[in-house]
């Protein structure tokens, strides 16, 4: 597949099919990992699963 950059804002924007979406289970606004290849040659797009977020249950208190 392919597809063009464009631009949006002071960004590079690429679009991703709606088929490519609903294949990897993701939708508009979901969170994504872009990554690129040590090689150089590829952009890697992963979920951005939340697992890495673990809540630790702690709370701040102001400092007395």
């Amino acid at each position: 597949m392919i597809r063009k950059i464009f631009k949006t804002g002071h960004s590079a924007a690429v679009t991703i099919s709606a088929a490519l979406l609903k294949d990897m289970g993701l939708k508009i606004g979901d969170a994504v990992k872009v990554e690129l290849n040590p090689n150089k040659e590829e952009i890697i797009i992963r979920h951005g699963k939340k697992e890495s977020q673990l809540s630790l249950g702690l709370k701040l208190r102001p400092k007395l």
